[in-house]
């Protein structure tokens, strides 16, 4: 038991620290977080249901998908 806590516990404080230093703005990381949140509570959902639910798919002209040009 002691072996599984100290593993998740090592998973979070990585997923923060990675997010932390991550070379994105705050702005993008933010719709990222809450665009795999929402994924995740959505999957979570159709799991208590019995209804299987696909994965949204990232559309091609989005903003994320733009590079910022000098």
């Amino acid at each position: 038991m002691g072996y599984l806590r100290g593993l998740t516990h090592g998973a979070i404080a990585g997923v923060v620290l990675g997010l932390l230093y991550a070379p994105e703005p705050g702005v993008s990381m933010r719709r990222r977080v809450s665009r795999l949140l929402g994924q995740g509570e959505g999957m979570l959902a159709a799991e208590d249901s019995g209804t299987p639910v696909a994965p949204r798919r990232r559309t091609v002209g989005g903003t994320e998908s733009r590079a910022r040009r000098p």
